[in-house]
């Protein structure tokens, strides 16, 4: 079955249909986005290396997708979280940092820390999604040249509100 979405307007109010994801979206209707930046105890970043057969092939980025019909913005967050890389979490531990109005989508942008070290080697990697993932300092991020275009728009523009605890 195809991927579906809540639609909403540009107010975000739900229009009480779906949409199905390929298909073309109608002029002024959007549908939810999530991206998580997961922060070990340490503060190091947890990035995830997206699918050559996926658009910016391979460049670094967060966890992130869109939120399926009749989800709300976290639990999408939290489903997204658990099958890309394996990393499952309560509510309550996401913490939402700001939302965006796209071209076609809200994007609600969440940070979530653990209170313990990552072991990368306890991921389970979502095979059609992520090939890789790695943990970076702050500066190592800042310094990535194959980390996904918009993706460093948004560390940059949110950086303290991402880093609060830092």
């Amino acid at each position: 079955m195809s991927e579906q979405w809540d639609l909403v307007d540009g107010e975000r109010r739900p229009l009480g249909k779906t949409h199905v994801r390929g298909e073309q979206l109608a002029v002024d209707t959007y549908h939810t986005v999530i991206e998580v930046f997961t922060f070990d105890v340490n503060g190091n970043v947890l990035l995830s290396q997206r699918h050559p057969g996926k658009t910016h092939s391979l460049l670094w980025e967060g966890t992130g997708g869109s939120v399926l019909a009749g989800e709300t913005s976290r639990d999408g967050a939290i489903r997204e979280l658990g099958e890309e890389i394996g990393l499952w979490i309560e509510p309550d531990q996401l913490e939402w940092v700001a939302t965006l109005r796209r071209e076609t989508y809200f994007l609600d942008l969440y940070r979530y820390q653990t209170d313990t070290p990552l072991q990368l080697d306890d991921l389970v990697l979502q095979e059609d999604e992520v090939v890789a993932v790695r943990l970076v300092d702050w500066s190592e991020l800042m310094a990535l040249d194959d980390l996904v275009p918009s993706v460093r728009e948004r560390l940059l523009r949110f950086e303290s509100d991402l880093r609060l605890a830092l």
